[in-house]
């Protein structure tokens, strides 16, 4: 029986963090890193896997116009790469974000219409269509998760939340290139709550995560602020981010009619959360 699970991208933020709590449930867990090679053309490690979490892939934004080939390499061939496995028959679940492009309808639902606000975005659709041609052509069990912005302890600069926690005390500012998006942001153990859901049998489709609500960055950079004790940070704006997506916060109602899932963490307490652990790794 094919009862192992197997992790891309295993020694990121998301990953890291999954790999801990499917071990701690008493699950053998083989991990992929970079480290390993790279996904595009690597030869994984699948014989025994019955699930496989996709969570490999270059997903900073703004880096993807400066390295646009890197970002379809990993993000589209490291993709294929996987899929190419199927015939191991393992369960594919596989992370995507940004894939609605500027919203026409708040909140955004499955069903929205797709477009690519970035080349990020557009490696990501890629990915997706190439996959759902896996589900459709070799009967590939897929899911595909679109959460928006995942947060939490042990993610670093230059994303917004470590930006302002590991403020110096010397700096006056957190220097941003762009002030106006808003984020649906979801709690790094409510993501992970969700994947576990999937190791149930059968479960295939589309599923975005989030909280419900957007926050932007004066929101998020007083809650910080707030949490960690300090006098607010100044955010300041340096320009605009060709393809910002504005806003996105999503409609995920089907992961709550469907696997009872919801999101438990306030934005508050996610980033009171952040705090208090980046107080405890400084000692």
């Amino acid at each position: 029986m094919k009862n192992e699970i197997l992790v891309t991208c295993a020694t990121g933020f998301l990953g890291r963090r999954l790999v801990a709590v499917l071990e701690g449930r008493g699950f053998t867990v083989r991990e992929y890193a970079s480290a390993n090679g790279d996904t595009a053309n690597c030869a994984l490690p699948m014989a025994g896997v019955g699930h496989l979490f996709h969570l490999a892939g270059k997903s900073y934004a703004p880096a993807g116009w400066k390295d646009p080939r890197g970002f379809y390499q990993t993000n589209v061939m490291g993709t294929v790469n996987v899929l190419e496995h199927r015939r191991h028959e393992a369960a594919l679940a596989q992370g995507s974000r940004f894939v609605y492009g500027q919203p026409q309808r708040l909140p955004v639902a499955q069903d929205h219409p797709w477009a690519a606000a970035n080349s990020y975005a557009h490696t990501r659709l890629l990915a997706e269509d190439a996959a759902r041609f896996y589900e459709r052509t070799f009967g590939l069990l897929l899911v595909i998760v679109r959460p928006f912005k995942v947060y939490g302890p042990g993610q670093q600069p230059p994303l917004l939340m470590p930006s302002i926690v590991q403020l110096d005390p010397s700096t006056d500012a957190v220097h941003l290139e762009h002030l106006r998006p808003k984020r649906d942001y979801l709690y790094i153990d409510d993501a992970v709550v969700f994947f576990l859901t999937l190791l149930e049998p059968g479960i295939r489709g589309v599923f975005n995560l989030g909280r419900g609500g957007s926050a932007g960055v004066a929101e998020v950079a007083q809650l910080v602020s707030d949490a960690a004790g300090i006098a607010t940070a100044a955010v300041k704006a340096d320009g605009q981010r060709p393809g910002e997506v504005r806003d996105g916060f999503r409609d995920s109602w089907r992961a709550a009619s469907e696997l009872g899932w919801r999101p438990r963490t306030s934005l508050a307490e996610g980033i009171t959360a952040v705090v208090a652990a980046e107080r405890a790794a400084r000692g």
